[in-house]
């Protein structure tokens, strides 16, 4: 986990990544082009463009779709930007493509477009729970808590419960999320910040990361080259 000083940019992102939401909608809906047919159609070849342009359409017949999915994406965007800065982008984009082409291909044709961002919420939402979990940080786990309180209900949309809903695209994102957590937790997610503290150099002995020791064949007495570092507990 990596902590940030509140910035502009964390709000910023999600800002415009909403505002693209609700430009590509108002324009699809006041455009004679039905965009629907970017989404993505599975198993199909032409089908794997609407992985990249499924999670920025939604149905003009239902402006709720988008609303719905305008909170969750705001809220959580921001959560990811504010405690993992260094991996956010690659974390979103991932979650972007891989739950689109997990949505390709375990989906069946049955001749209806795939769209919406809900696969990528479900994704944020999977990786920063179980990412709070492994990383064990009162921070992180007190975001997960607060994610299972708020969208705990999400989890009954991994299965085929609704007519028109795609499961699959949730099945894929909670899919997606969980693996990069699991991916991540070696790096990022598992860190722990080091603060290197100034120790007074004598005969300029120099101070580096690991303790090392230098025998000299001739002498009993040994050079000793030292490092210290502080783990800052959360």
């Amino acid at each position: 986990m990596q902590k940030n000083n509140f910035n502009i940019e964390i709000i910023l992102y999600p800002i415009l990544l909403i505002s693209i939401l609700w430009v590509v909608y108002w324009g699809e809906f006041y455009s004679p082009i039905d965009l629907i047919h970017f989404g993505i159609m599975p198993r199909t070849l032409s089908g794997l463009s609407g992985v990249f342009f499924s999670p920025l359409l939604h149905s003009t017949n239902d402006i709720f779709h988008l609303i719905n999915n305008t909170f969750p994406i705001f809220i959580l965007s921001i959560a990811l930007l504010y405690y993992y800065r260094k991996i956010a982008f690659q974390v979103f984009f991932l979650s972007w493509f891989l739950s689109g082409i997990l949505t390709w291909i375990i989906a069946k044709n049955e001749g209806s477009f795939h769209i919406g961002i809900s696969s990528i919420i479900y994704s944020l939402v999977c990786f920063l729970f179980v990412s709070g979990v492994l990383a064990k940080q009162k921070q992180l786990q007190a975001v997960s808590l607060l994610i299972v309180f708020i969208y705990g209900s999400l989890v009954w949309g991994v299965f085929p419960m609704e007519e028109k809903v795609s499961w699959q695209g949730h099945l894929a994102g909670s899919i997606t999320g969980i693996a990069l957590a699991a991916y991540y937790y070696d790096g990022p997610i598992n860190q722990k910040e080091s603060e290197k503290i100034e120790l007074p150099i004598e005969d300029k002995t120099q101070v580096t990361i690991h303790a090392l020791e230098k025998q000299y064949q001739n002498n009993s007495s040994s050079e000793i080259q030292y490092t210290y570092t502080k783990t800052k507990l959360d």
